[in-house]
């Protein structure tokens, strides 16, 4: 039988950070979802900071190093110097909170990088927000066309969203009090998630983020659906992207739902996106006849030699 289309639902390093698709685009195989830039931009928090801070997007400066050639005392000394405690350690290419935490001094950083470190050979510390508001909201689209879902606020057992948090806290399809119920029937994941949908934000807030999340969604080249995290500092009411989701737990169809997307709908328009995308490409031209080998000939470079300008 013929495939006529892949659907990527994976999570990681050589699936969903662009490896998969550059695969499948040597296959010439159409796919849902991101395509490589887009998908390894994602991934790479570092890099994902650098392009929407380019575009003027509101990002935590953090400092970025790599254990290959950093030794963990500098780690240290150019964290003290340049960010106040608390701070938060993330492996720089990892997601569902892998790796992740939080130190509140010296010792405890020290433990953090180790164990971030054990995760990848790239990490970046940023400062935590103290008084934290985490929500996030859903795109689907492309760069012509794109919409945000609703809002939700997951709620965390620690003070960070935990890949327990995640994927390890019930299987239940009621998920939270005023939390929204799976409407596609799967069990676990982030559809078990504990939170809140809609997120209890005023109406300026929910489209600031709704608008936000589109046009960083476009700007970073995204394509079929993704999550984009957001943190909320309630000491100063400022706004910031944490990170991108290019290929979101549970496809983020519960933030679909309220909006009257059912999931049917959901995979539908992805399916569709992605052979809009294989459209396009067919009228782009990747080759052309050129007549190159043939100016390595011997009398090639002889007959250039004093030639007039």
């Amino acid at each position: 039988t013929e495939v006529e289309i892949a659907f990527p639902i994976v999570h990681g390093t050589n699936v969903e950070d662009g490896a998969l698709q550059g695969y499948l685009r040597t296959l010439g195989l159409p796919f849902v979802g991101c395509d490589v830039l887009a998908s390894a931009v994602g991934m790479d928090k570092y890099v994902m900071k650098t392009v929407l801070k380019e575009g003027g997007f509101p990002v935590l400066d953090c400092l970025r190093f790599n254990k290959r050639n950093t030794k963990l005392e500098s780690c240290i000394e150019a964290v003290e110097a340049k960010i106040p405690y608390p701070v938060i350690v993330k492996p720089v290419n990892l997601g569902s909170s892998v790796g992740i935490s939080k130190a509140d001094n010296r010792e405890a950083l020290e433990t953090s990088l180790k164990d971030a470190f054990s995760y990848a050979d790239v990490v970046l510390v940023e400062r935590a927000v103290v008084k934290l508001r985490e929500i996030n909201c859903s795109v689907v689209g492309d760069t012509t066309k794109a919409d945000a879902s609703e809002c939700e606020e997951p709620f965390m057992a620690d003070e960070i969203l935990s890949y327990k948090d995640k994927y390890m806290s019930g299987g239940g399809s009621k998920g939270a009090k005023g939390g929204a119920k799976n409407p596609g029937g799967a069990k676990g994941g982030m559809a078990s998630l504990k939170r809140k949908v809609p997120a209890d934000l005023t109406p300026e807030m929910r489209e600031r983020i709704r608008t936000m999340a589109v046009e960083a969604f476009q700007h970073l080249g995204c394509n079929g659906v993704s999550r984009i995290d957001f943190m909320i500092d309630n000491a100063t009411g400022e706004l910031f992207i944490n990170e991108f989701n290019t290929i979101p737990g549970s496809l983020a169809f519960y933030l679909w739902k309220p909006l009257g997307v059912e999931y049917r709908e959901l995979l539908d328009r992805l399916i569709c996106l992605a052979l809009k995308r294989a459209r396009e490409d067919e009228d782009i031209t990747y080759s052309f006849d050129t007549n190159i080998l043939a100016m390595g000939a011997p009398t090639g470079s002889k007959g250039s030699k004093g030639a007039k300008a």
